[in-house]
């Protein structure tokens, strides 16, 4: 398995510590985020993680640079010169990420307590695409799915039902999905998936039921 940290982003929801880190570099609970990440990673045996950067990416690099050893970990850092987005990111990593039959995708600013290797598990034996983690839990955007878990679309909030969730921001996409001929330009990795299951891939999700799950984006929650 290989794994991926999405670090790049400017993480203006927890403006002004940004004005001075990155957001992987902004302390929760005494641990920088990207550290929960890392270590959520390593708990499922990997040790080969590609990270991206763009806001303050020398920071982030010195910080990796500073705990390979520690980890016992291989980190690849991809810099975007030009910001990508989730998607873009994403893509942009696929020469790293292809070589596995699977890969972990994570935002650095998730923290959850849920069982990675549950979702692993449900990966193999399925054998989808993507699998999601979702959770039925209050959010701006939702995800739509039919009652196997299949992703169908983006929910509109007037339309809400048992069936609509909240990403977890945490992602298993298989080999395939890398050997695919994509552009790499900005864009949003469910606006990938959505056009992919048009074509008929399936894209599943995994729901993390009563598991804890903070947003750790913004700053209301970081303070807690």
């Amino acid at each position: 398995m290989k794994g991926m940290i999405l670090a790049a982003g400017y993480g203006t929801r927890l403006k002004p510590i940004t004005d001075k880190i990155p957001k992987a570099l902004v302390k929760y609970r005494s641990k920088p985020l990207i550290q929960y990440q890392i270590e959520r990673l390593k708990s499922v045996g990997i040790n080969d993680i590609v990270v991206n950067t763009h806001h303050f990416a020398e920071l982030i690099k010195k910080y990796l640079e500073s705990i390979s050893k520690k980890y016992c970990t291989n980190f690849t850092i991809i810099y975007e010169p030009i910001i990508l987005g989730t998607g873009g990111g994403i893509l942009n990593a696929s020469n790293f990420l292809k070589e596995s039959d699977f890969s972990i995708i994570c935002n650095v600013d998730v923290y959850s307590d849920f069982d990675l290797l549950k979702m692993i598990d449900f990966h193999i034996n399925q054998n989808p695409l993507v699998t999601l983690l979702v959770q039925r839990r209050k959010t701006s955007k939702y995800l739509l799915f039919d009652n196997k878990m299949k992703l169908l679309n983006r929910a509109e909030k007037s339309f809400l039902n048992e069936n609509c969730y909240a990403f977890n921001g945490i992602h298993i996409i298989s080999k395939k999905f890398f050997e695919m001929d994509f552009q790499v330009k900005y864009c949003d990795i469910i606006d990938i998936y959505l056009d992919l299951i048009k074509k008929g891939f399936t894209i599943l999700g995994f729901d993390a039921g009563a598991s804890v799950f903070k947003d750790l984006g913004k700053l209301e929650t970081i303070n807690r």
